[in-house]
């Protein structure tokens, strides 16, 4: 699909190996493109459907409740997901299979985050695997809070002649737990649905993502899930041992499926708003550096 006009004013920086080639941009230093064996495998941003690809996610997960967080008797609005989306990063270093992205607190980010930070995106190739790592560094006085994570799309069919009910998404544990339930603004609401009765596979079905919006599951058992084609036998692993959450999302009728590392999750629909509280939220001393990672393997 053409670049839009507005993609157009980012550079896109491409890594390669000899099993894939992946594309970043500098815009919200996002997954731009992954392809192993001829096949694209991430979702390519159709604006019909839904324009993101692989949002990075900082320094909120999901939606605050009115759309706003308070710090320090002062209050800050902030877009679903936080700051990065929108946001130029800057090339901080690349070589043939790994690039580093950059972004720190900035006239735009104080105006809806108020700390100082480094936020540091890594994608680095290493066989079929390509991981992503993120690093945040808190430049800030005083203890800083965030959440973070991944929001990677993948085309579902991936083939021609399937259709998305032909897929299934398979845990590598069997769980026996419910999903987390959100309300019509997308708020966690404290209650659970049942889901996983000693099970791993989540079949693809729209109607999930009709009754419920997204599926979110916590401290799960697996630290990877698979999409696989039932047909062709295609599929795409994405590893997740550093994160709290899980989350699976698309939209009804729509050719691609999210497989989401979260630490952290979206507002519940009682929260007060103070940032200090809030559920999943990482606290991070002065000076210090946090890190996390997850992987993406196409087969």
């Amino acid at each position: 699909m053409p670049a839009s006009p507005q993609e157009e004013c980012f550079m896109i920086h491409t890594i390669e190996n000899e099993y894939l080639t992946v594309s970043a941009s500098e815009r919200g230093a996002e997954l731009q493109s992954v392809v192993y064996g001829g096949t694209e495998y991430l979702w390519q941003g159709n604006p019909e459907y839904w324009s993101g690809r692989a949002p990075v996610l900082f320094p909120i997960v999901g939606k605050l409740k009115g759309g706003a967080m308070l710090y320090d008797g002062n209050k800050y609005v902030m877009k679903n997901h936080g700051v990065c989306m929108d946001a130029e990063f800057a090339l901080h270093e690349k070589t043939r299979e790994s690039i580093t992205f950059r972004l720190c607190d900035n006239i735009l980010t104080k105006q809806v985050y108020p700390y100082d930070f480094e936020l540091l995106v890594t994608y680095k190739l290493s066989g079929q695997t390509l991981t992503t790592h993120l690093q945040v560094t808190n430049r800030y006085k005083n203890p800083m809070f965030f959440s973070i994570g991944g929001h990677p799309a993948f085309n579902c069919p991936l083939s021609e002649g399937e259709s998305f009910e032909d897929y299934e998404i398979e845990l590598n544990e069997k769980e026996t737990q419910g999903t987390r339930m959100l309300d019509q603004d997308g708020l966690v609401t404290g209650k659970t649905m049942p889901f996983f009765n000693d099970t791993s596979t989540i079949p693809l079905d729209y109607r999930h993502y009709r009754e419920l919006g997204t599926l979110v599951f916590k401290n799960l058992n697996s630290n990877a899930a698979t999409l696989r084609s039932k047909k062709s036998g295609k599929a795409v692993t994405v590893g997740f041992p550093d994160f709290q959450y899980f989350a699976v999302w698309t939209l009804p009728g729509a050719p691609f499926i999210c497989l989401e590392p979260w630490q952290g999750i979206c507002d519940s629909s009682f929260y007060n708003g103070n940032f200090r509280g809030k559920t999943g939220t990482i606290e991070l001393a002065p000076d210090a550096v946090y890190t996390c990672e997850f992987t993406i393997t196409p087969a």
